[in-house]
């Protein structure tokens, strides 16, 4: 692989990727248990539950706690709690705002994740990020499929006038990675994120960075 990576575009994933948001989410997520009356999972489970968006969160959370017949109730509860306190602790991560920045003006830039549109668009804004992206940001509902269907990264191409063939979509998880390879962009796999280096390994990245900034010596 050259040192430099030959693409016009680059898109990001968002929660694990561009935010560290597991405590907010974890918060929100045992809150709404503790309502139920039941005990909390660990933080570290829940960041293992991230990913496919809010209804698979809370699938998978309702079942591991052994709850899954409230999961309706659990989801509607989650969703306001959640939204009242999304961005308590949620931040981004060490290099993400110098390398947004950096980036920005040298390549056209995009954001898609599985998190419901409302609460990405609103990360988005609060937390400064709107001038890199514009309108190239995708919720997990902005489009009727979400990762890792390929449309939203497609239609980023399309916005933009470019190809996905000349794209590099970076990411967490090999969700993120089977996403890029369906739409025939580049993956790239952050290691810092929600998922383990054994789970994007399998997926089979094209290269795997330790640290967002990194993406400067390869953009």
């Amino acid at each position: 692989m050259p040192p430099t990576l030959d693409v016009d575009i680059a898109v990001f994933d968002l929660d694990g990727t561009l935010i560290d948001s597991k405590t907010d989410i974890a918060n929100a997520l045992n809150w709404t248990f503790g309502r139920f009356g039941y005990d909390p999972l660990p933080m570290e489970l829940i960041g293992e539950f991230v990913g496919n968006g809010v209804g698979p969160l809370i699938t998978r959370a309702a079942q591991a706690a052994g709850h899954a017949e409230r999961e309706p109730e659990i989801l509607e509860l989650f969703r306001g709690r959640y939204w009242d306190h999304l961005l308590d602790h949620t931040v981004m991560f060490p290099g993400v705002a110098e390398t947004l920045a950096y980036l920005n003006g040298r390549y056209r830039m995009g954001l898609v994740s599985n998190k419901p549109e409302r609460y990405t668009q609103r990360i988005v804004d609060e937390l400064g990020m709107r001038p890199y992206f514009g309108r190239a940001v995708f919720g997990g509902d902005t489009l009727p499929v979400k990762k890792p269907d390929p449309a939203a990264l497609r239609e980023i191409a399309r916005l933009y006038g470019g190809a996905t063939a000349r794209m590099v979509y970076v990411g967490d998880s090999a969700v993120d990675v089977r996403t890029a390879r369906n739409a025939g962009a580049l993956p790239i796999a952050v290691t810092y994120g929600f998922r383990g280096i054994e789970e994007l390994r399998g997926a089979g990245p094209e290269m795997m960075i330790g640290r967002f900034d990194e993406l400067r010596e390869l953009l």
